[in-house]
Parts: C-alpha cells; structure tokens; sequence
C-alpha cells in the first residue's frame, strides 16, 4: 500500500476489517457514502489479500441490509453492512429488527461524524449512539481513531461486541459506530502499516456451543413432536430421534422438515387439525415435545393451548418462545439434546394415518382439478371472483411446490404465501426452506432472497405478495446481479389478500379503503426496468412452463402470477369448511 495513504484513519479500518475476518465474516455489504470512505477502502484492501472474503454493494442501505440477512441465514456466518452517516443509518433498522428476532448474526458497522460536528448544523450529521439499542444484542461507539489507543485496545473492543453477535443462547445483531475526522481518503499523518499489523492479536475464538440442561422429565408415550423454525443440523437431529422411537412429527414449514416426503413426518397439521378426526388423534399423545419456536399456523397454536398433553419446549434460546405462555422451557442445544434422549419405541397413534388419508382425500382432488388446462382469454388481472377457472394462489403454490427442483431453497414471502405452503404443500426432496418469521414483516423479501440465492448455488424460489413485491422493488437491481437460478414468483390478487382471511373483510368499503387497498399494478415494467426475464401466468400451464425454465436458467427471473382477488381466500374457506365436515374416524 502507499504509505502516503496510509494513515490513522486507515490503521483503524483496517483493524476493524481485520476482525471482522478474525470472527468468521465473509461478506461485507458496502452502501455509497464519504465518510464511511476508511471502512469501504479497508474492506476492498483486505478482499483482495484474502479470497475468502466477497464484497457486495448496492446503492440503498435498507435493500443492503436485508440482503445481508440472506447471506447470513445461508451461510450461518455474521455478516456486515457498512454505511455512511446521517439518514443511512437508520435505513438499517428494518433488517436488524428481523435479525434480532431470528437471532441472526447482522453487523452493521456505520461510519460518523466525530463529537464536534454533532448538534452543532453539521452536514448528514445525526445522533447515530445506541440507535439501534432495542435490537441490537451488542452496541459499540468508537471515537476518531486516536494513536493513544492502539490495535489492541481496539480489537478487544471490538471482540467484546462481535462475540454477542454468535452467542449460542442469545446471538443476535450488533452495531459498531465509528467516528472518523477527515481526510477520509488517505493523506494524513503516516503511520507504520508493518508496525501496526503486527500488534493485531490473533483470530478470535470460535463461539462455545449452547449450554444442555437435563430435563429431568419422565418420559411418557404416546409421544409427539412438533418441528418448529430449525436448521438444518437441528432438523436432522429430531428426525433421528423420532426415527429411533417411530414418533410423528408436526412439521411446521420453517423446520426444514416439512418439505420432506418420510414416514414419521406429518406436513399439514393446520389441516390435520380441522378435522374431527385429526384432532381426536393427536390428542390422544401423552408428551408433546416441541424443538424450535415460531410456528406458522393459528391452528396447531391453538391446539397447543388447550392440550392435555405435557408440553415441553426445548431451544437454545434464552427467549421464551410460547405465547401462550404454557409451555415447560428446556433450554438446551437441540442436536446434543437430541442424542442424549431415549424414548422407547412407541406404537401407531390410533387413527392418525385414517385422519391423515382423510385429509389428503379432501385436498388433493381440489388442487388437481384446476390443474388440467388452461384458461383461454385475456392473461389481465381481473377485477371480480373467477371461481370457474378454478386457477388462484392455491393452485399456484401447489404447482411450485410439486415442481420445486431438488436441493432449490424455497422461501414463502409473510403473509399469504407462506400460510399456503405450510397449508398444502406436497412434501417430496426436503427441500431447504428459508422463511422470514422473526418479525414477520412484508419488507425486503426480493433482497433478502438475492443475498441467499448468492451463497447457495442450487439456486431459489421466492413466493410473494404483491404488496411485498412493491415493497421492495428496487432490490430487483440485487436480483439482478444473481448468478444462480432466483425464481421470483409474485402473486398478484390486487392488494393485500391476507385481509380477505381476517376480520377485516367484514368491514365494507373501509375493507378495500383501509387495508386491501388494490393498486392495478402489474410488474411487467418492472422487470423491464431492470433488466429481467418476465413471465404474465393466468393458468396452470404457463406457469408451470414459466417456472421450469426460470429455475433452469441463471440469474433472476420475474413471474407474475394473475390471481383474481378473493378467489383464493374464498376458496381455502370452502376447504377448510369441508374438512371440519369431514366424518369422525
């Protein structure tokens, strides 16, 4: 490097780069901005001395930070996203909300203004200390690099707060503030770079693993486990127990489990439960034994009240994770507590494969039957109920499911779309299956899934609400950028259908005014605006047509999925009604 340009400034970037590296990060998200300009150099400095570390950018810092969020849901690594000062900073806050609640490991590293061009009218100058504070598991504020304060007494700091960041019991996003004076670009007083990079301590230690409590709980069958958000690793790991003692599984679509087509696991329990039959099965079960919170369906949260059943929740977590606040806490990593538990072999809940069969009797004819052929006519979005096509968000998201290549991810958006698949997808390959539930929000799904798809070369599928979509459309320049396959499948059923399930539709015109609201957009220009292949699907055929060649071609592709409004609300009602009609066992 020249030595003209390196500096304080650069020393103290560099340094903070270089624990990044030392605490596992391997992406780094760079917004546009001057004074964050000593973090943005130290990050390109280091990429090109060390392979192992990428460089994303992209121009709006909210887009940025949730495709940050994909990288690290992926990669299981932190990552960080460097920003300016002023107004940038907070445009974070949206994605480290989310981290927060999905304990993911986002860094945000946002540069500053030092203490004398604060509340004094300064340029993109705002009170950046601790903004974060209610999210962020850790919050550090850095002063203007200072030669009293040398690389050591700057990494440790620095490793205080990135060890909260992968804390098995309570990891979680972190926030470095760092105040730099100018010149921002090099060209104050030199430093010695070999001098100071040799007093850098040495990588940080890998994060211990969750702390395993013994139970101390006799076990009692009939037993029955419930999947809720896992990976992988943890995912396996109840799968093997459950093989061991033939115990069910309730597979919630955040378990990595549900998408996998096996003898001990029961997808569709929303379903299941509708029935008279399902529920007099399922309550037949002793123990219920939960791994992961954050289930999806209102249903099994229901049931999971009002059980007889012991139940028992077992996370690493330190956070409660039952609201209905019933469940007994084991606090405990679930691969090790997996391996060290023995249930005994336990027999056939009595009637849950009739239950199970029932169920599949009911749905499978309905999803099929708009299935066959397509619907002649405009491919426009209609504005009325088109129950004779048969063709809406249902039919979509089975066709998606059964026609998912293997090892693709599948990320339903929040809302409408991954009710659906946690609802009726057919469960085939396993799978992986990226959701967002930590907060639940609508907002940066496209970027969020551009940052997954980036790291996982299988590519994936992102289903989403049309209000989703617009959310975020200006990540459709991240989707751009893939190199994997990014099928983005957008049902649009003008507005936000989700309303059409809830209370709110009883509302009259406020209904449409006040939480629907339709738009009449559709997302061809879109697409176009950024460059991207475009499919209009009406029915089956051109979607499922669509579909396949999106997932067999590099790079994103954009699939708008025409669904008249209501149609899909209404026709889910009319399927859960003729389940809870469905006969006793």
């Amino acid at each position: 490097m020249d030595e003209a340009l390196y500096d304080l400034n650069a020393a103290w970037a560099d340094s903070i780069v270089n624990r990044l590296l030392a605490h596992d990060v391997r992406d780094v998200c760079i917004a546009p901005g001057s004074r964050s300009a000593p973090l943005a150099l130290a990050a390109g400095r280091m990429s090109k001395a060390e392979p192992r570390l990428r460089i994303h950018t992209h121009f709006d810092e909210r887009g940025l930070a949730f495709y940050a969020l994909g990288l690290s849901r992926q990669t299981g690594r932190p990552c960080a996203v460097i920003t300016t000062s002023g107004t940038a900073v907070p445009n974070l806050y949206p994605a480290l909300t989310e981290a927060r609640h999905s304990y993911l490991p986002l860094i945000a590293l946002t540069a500053d203004r030092p203490p004398e061009l604060l509340n004094c009218g300064a340029n993109q100058a705002i009170d950046q200390v601790e903004l974060f504070a209610p999210q962020a598991r850790a919050s550090l504020n850095l002063p203007p690099p200072d030669d009293r304060l040398g690389p050591l007494w700057l990494a440790r700091r620095i490793d205080s707060a990135l060890e909260r960041a992968r804390d098995p019991a309570d990891g979680g996003p972190v926030h470095i503030n760092v105040q730099f004076r100018e010149p921002l670009y090099g060209g104050g007083e030199a430093i010695d770079e070999h001098a100071w990079q040799q007093q850098l301590p040495s990588p940080a230690p890998r994060p211990a693993a969750a702390p395993h409590q013994d139970p101390q709980v006799e076990i009692r069958p009939p037993l029955l486990f419930v999947a809720g958000s896992l990976d992988d690793e943890q995912a396996q790991a109840v799968l093997n127990c459950a093989e061991r003692a033939s115990i069910p599984i309730l597979a919630d679509i955040s378990s990595q489990l549900r998408l996998l087509e096996h003898p001990c696991v029961i997808g569709g329990s929303e379903l299941l439960l509708a029935t008279t039959c399902g529920r007099e099965a399922l309550n037949a079960a002793h123990q219920i034994w939960q791994f992961g919170g954050r289930l999806t369906g209102k249903r099994i949260a229901q049931w999971l009240t009002y059980t007889n059943a012991e139940h028992y929740l077992v996370s690493p977590r330190n956070d409660y994770l039952d609201p209905a606040w019933r469940a007994k806490p084991i606090q405990a990593d679930i691969v090790s507590f997996c391996a060290s538990i023995e249930p005994p072999e336990q027999p056939p809940i009595a009637n849950l494969d009739k239950a199970i069969g029932q169920v599949r009797g009911i749905t499978l004819p309905r999803l099929s039957k708009a299935d066959k052929a397509p619907r002649e006519g405009s491919a426009e979005i209609s504005t009325e109920g088109d129950h004779e096509s048969g063709f809406d968000e249902l039919v979509a998201s089975h066709i998606i499911a059964t026609e998912l290549p293997k090892k693709m991810a599948l990320f339903p958006g929040n809302s409408l779309a991954i009710r659906l698949f946690d609802l009726l997808a057919t469960p085939r390959h396993g799978n992986p299956c990226i959701t967002q539930r930590g907060a639940s929000g609508i907002d940066g799904l496209i970027a969020t899934a551009a940052g997954h798809a980036a790291r996982h070369p299988a590519g994936v599928t992102l289903v989403i609400g049309d209000l989703s979509a617009l959310h975020d459309l200006n990540s459709l320049a991240l989707a751009a950028a893939a190199e994997h396959p990014l099928a983005i499948v957008v049902l649009n059923n003008d507005g936000g259908g989700i309303f059409d399930m809830l209370p709110a539709r009883g509302q009259g015109e406020s209904h449409k005014q006040l939480f629907r609201m339709p738009h009449g957009f559709s997302f061809e220009h879109a697409a176009a605006q950024f460059r991207l292949p475009y499919h209009l699907c009406a029915d089956a055929n051109r979607l499922r047509q669509a579909y396949r060649k999106a997932c067999q071609t590099p790079g994103a592709t954009v699939i708008e999925v025409a669904c008249p409004p209501q149609q899909g609300c209404d026709r889910l009602g009319e399927l859960m009604r003729s389940l809870e009609a469905a006969p006793e066992c």
